[in-house]
């Protein structure tokens, strides 16, 4: 294969995928003794329901406390005597059965797992209705993997109507920052339709009296049915408030058939009021029609990175002088001009381009506007400003110097399990060229620049790969900070589950793959502080969800470094940075390695202070968008929490050893 082949991914397509993943294995402290594992299904993570414990109440009495739900690998719970069903066979009622009575019962723990069980759906479609209630009742409390993934369902409309700057707010909430920081993120823009194409349909529109009438009609007769469906659902909430003050007394009553008749009766009809707000947004965005539809496509900053401010768009350089802009665009209809500043820049096939701006000391203004074949148009201003430094209040504490731990933050132990495969049992997955050279080459950066303690897995088969996710879960301890790199072949099934692919994987046959969903289980039962997962696959954006907040530290003033730097380390953090989205990847690309792995490697390689996992993806995806120009498989890497995996807040680090 040329060195601009694809990573094959099946015998009826030309491209080929790889992926790179890293796990750190050696060097691991004494083994907690565990069930015998049998096959790779042992190691998958269940929810598991533990018998009862016998307890004394002195010498006086004995009795049998309530089961306990737990989240644990299959071998685990069976050799605790407890009850379950794997994932692969189960469906929510039988998950639910576990963490139900806990999550009426108040714990803000299992009420996030019940709606992660609905959000998953586990054999039926989701529900993402009941999915918010259980996550705003889990995310009133404080829980912040709740207000994540309650962020998720505002920024995607599923089960309520959307609202980015709600889930932007419940996102920077359950990060953990107190006080105004730099924030960061690539800013990203829709395209949206010519006022010339809105000029046609209403031309349109004119020229059929008779078919515009009878819509007018139709929205009327909507508008009746919404304003009836709002009036159903004001008496449902006020039965609602009924019921929990009956709740409440019954409660206090210590009635318990009537309480538990009266949760059960609570629960159908928080359902029913979740089922009349799904209607209601439906038929909200059917009155409101297709006054400014989104066309397909985007318009996005990469460099330099921007910050919050309480006005316009600001990004943030250095110095003053000229700097280097660079953006990316993507359109379904194909890109037919950018402009910067109202002078045309050249888009590369990747629809990256680049720009020169000149940034006087007082700032300037920056005008990026991109055009697709259809007429659509995206348009972006911001300000770009030279970095201004930090001050210090007198009588206190100089800051830690950006770049460096401060001193009371104690980062802990770092270790990696590093997975490369070229090679497959299977011909329905060709050899790739570049995976094992990848994987190597990020082990030994990992082991000999940064001292993680590593295991390196080359054509590993399915049960090897879960096998060393296993021993991380079991042997790593909660100040522990884990990092996986996996390169070789990935797919995506009919339902959009991604899927990694052992060696000794079947063609054709998903369960002997290595879902994300498995994966996503693992690190979420992981003590582990810190995980940080690194793929370089097909299909490796299925991993993430949607964007969180991000912290730009490098424009970070000197007196806030540290506060932040405790703040990250002292979250519990899930990300992944992917080689791309949901398309394949090129195999090969510079030298031995892919596109992506050169770029990841030299961003460490070059490495010589404290750094955040946001600005490993920012360098990295800027390199991959220059170099990659000439791929024919145009790629955008992505950072992103991991879906179901945990994330509550916090950032990985990468220190070089010496460094302190």
């Amino acid at each position: 294969m040329n060195s601009s082949a694809a990573r094959p991914f099946s015998s009826r397509f030309s491209v080929v995928c790889a992926a790179a993943l890293v796990v750190v294995a050696a060097g691991l402290p004494g083994r907690a003794p565990h069930a015998a594992v049998r096959n790779a299904e042992d190691l998958l993570i269940v929810d598991c329901l533990l018998p009862g414990q016998i307890r004394s109440l002195g010498g006086m009495a004995t009795y049998l406390s309530a089961r306990r739900p737990i989240r644990t690998s299959q071998s685990d719970c069976q050799i605790r005597g407890g009850e379950y069903v794997s994932y692969d066979r189960a469906n929510y009622q039988t998950a639910l059965k576990v963490w139900l009575d806990q999550a009426m019962a108040g714990s803000a723990e299992a009420q996030n797992n019940v709606g992660e069980i609905y959000s998953k759906g586990l054999g039926a479609e989701p529900d993402y209705g009941m999915a918010f209630q259980w996550f705003k009742k889990a995310a009133d409390q404080g829980y912040s993997r709740a207000k994540i993934n309650l962020g998720y369902l505002y920024e995607q409309g599923l089960g309520v109507t959307q609202d980015t700057a709600l889930a932007l707010n419940l996102y920077r909430e359950a990060s953990g920052i107190k006080d105004e920081l730099l924030y960061a993120s690539n800013v990203e823009v829709q395209f949206k339709a010519r006022d010339a194409q809105i000029s046609q349909l209403q031309g349109q529109v004119q020229s059929e009296q008779a078919a515009s009438s009878e819509l007018r009609e139709q929205v009327k007769k909507l508008q009746q049915q919404l304003q009836d469906r709002r009036h159903a659902l004001e008496n449902s909430q006020r039965a609602l408030q009924d019921t929990q003050a009956e709740l409440a007394q019954a409660r206090q009553s210590q009635d318990a058939g009537l309480t538990k008749l009266l949760e059960n009766q609570l629960l159908t009809q928080e359902q029913q009021i979740n089922d009349q707000r799904t209607q209601i947004a439906s038929m909200e965005q059917r009155v409101g029609g297709a006054s400014a539809t989104a066309v397909a496509g985007t318009l996005e900053i990469l460099n330099p990175s921007f910050v919050a401010t309480r006005g316009r768009n600001t990004a943030v350089v250095r110095s003053p002088g000229k700097q280097k802009l660079t953006g990316r665009v993507s359109s379904q209809s194909g890109v037919a001009q950018v402009t910067v500043n109202g002078a045309p820049v050249p888009v590369g096939a990747n629809g990256v381009f680049n720009a020169e701006v000149d940034v006087p000391a007082g700032g300037t203004l920056v005008k990026v506007a991109a055009t697709d074949r259809n007429g659509g148009q995206a348009k972006l201003d911001f300000t770009v400003v030279p970095q201004s430094g930090g001050s210090v209040a007198a009588g206190s504490a100089a800051p830690a110097t950006p770049g460096v731990a401060p001193r009371d933050v104690k980062l802990g132990r770092f270790f990696a399990v590093v997975i490369g495969n070229n090679t497959y049992n299977d011909s329905g997955f060709a050899a790739l060229k570049t995976a094992a050279s990848d994987a190597t080459a990020v082990s030994n950066m990992l082991k000999d620049r940064y001292g993680y303690q590593t295991t390196l897995l080359l054509n590993s088969s399915r049960l090897e790969t879960l096998s060393a996710l296993n021993d991380m879960r079991v042997n790593l301890k909660a100040e522990d900070n884990l990092l996986i790199y996996y390169a070789g072949h990935g797919e995506i099934d009919g339902k959009g589950q991604g899927y990694w692919i052992p060696s000794d994987a079947a063609a054709g046959d998903s369960k002997t793959w290595i879902s994300n969903a498995a994966i996503s289980d693992m690190l979420n039962a992981m003590p582990a502080r810190h995980v940080l997962t690194v793929v370089d696959s097909c299909y490796s954006g299925t991993m993430t969800r949607a964007a969180a907040p991000s912290f730009d530290a490098g424009t970070m003033p000197a007196a806030q470094w540290a506060g932040w730097v405790k703040t990250m380390v002292g979250g519990r953090s899930r990300t992944a940075l992917t080689s791309g989205g949901l398309q394949p990847v090129a195999d090969a690309g510079v030298g031995d390695h892919s596109y992506f792995a050169r770029a990841f490697l030299n961003v460490l390689q070059d490495n010589n202070r404290l750094l955040e996992a946001q600005r490993v993806y920012r360098e990295v995806a800027s390199a991959v968008a220059l170099n990659g120009v000439n791929s024919p498989l145009p790629q955008s890497p992505q950072y992103a929490p991991i879906r179901f995996a945990g994330h509550e807040s916090g950032e990985f680090f990468f220190q070089p050893k010496g460094r302190s």
